[in-house]
């Protein structure tokens, strides 16, 4: 493992955190202004502008993945790329933040989806018809939801995203990577 991939690994962590706090906090209020101003005729200040918004930092966070081998190149310059990390591969340094980026979300967000589904469960069950459903802001619920869901995603599916990353970035031609992790990866 070389310095610049553990650079690239972890920039990579940055934008798909990025991304994940824009997907799960930013739209799901763009979507509760919309559906709140719905019938206005003056509708283009309420969703253009948080539009342009949410797509900008979409656009922000795909470049910052993009440009994850630049970046990790300009930062690790004049200092030595060989770093002693044991056996772990690439595969295995994307695996562990997969995983620990899902099991963060996951359990930081399982008591607040606990407390929603009780606090849903129990409504609907003590009004008769879809009336509980005024006093339920789902923005709020989707504020628990989404994260914990995403958590799980990717619990269940980082080793298989990193190992598909580790190729595909060892695939590319780059000075960076070793042949060494190449062949570590391969196995």
């Amino acid at each position: 493992m070389n310095l610049q991939s553990l650079v690239v690994v972890l920039l990579r962590l940055i934008s798909l955190n990025f991304l994940l706090q824009v997907l799960y906090q930013i739209t799901p209020l763009l979507a509760f202004e919309y559906s709140r101003n719905f019938n206005r005729q003056d509708l283009l200040p309420y969703v253009l502008l948080p539009l342009l918004v949410i797509v900008g930092l979409i656009v922000g966070a795909a470049l910052v993945w993009i440009f994850t081998m630049p970046i990790a190149r300009f930062v690790t310059r004049g200092l030595p790329l060989e770093l002693s990390f044991g056996a772990l591969s690439l595969s295995d340094c994307y695996s562990i933040i997969f995983i620990g980026l899902g099991l963060y979300y996951a359990a930081t967000y399982f008591p607040s989806v606990l407390n929603w589904t009780y606090y849903l469960l129990r409504t609907a069950m003590s009004d008769t018809g879809t009336s509980w459903q005024q006093g339920v802001k789902g923005y709020d619920v989707s504020q628990a939801f989404l994260p914990f869901i995403v958590g799980i995603i990717l619990f269940v599916n980082g080793r298989k995203w990193a190992v598909a990353l580790a190729h595909k970035q060892l695939a590319s031609p780059n000075p960076a990577v070793s042949t060494q992790e190449k062949e570590e990866t391969k196995s």
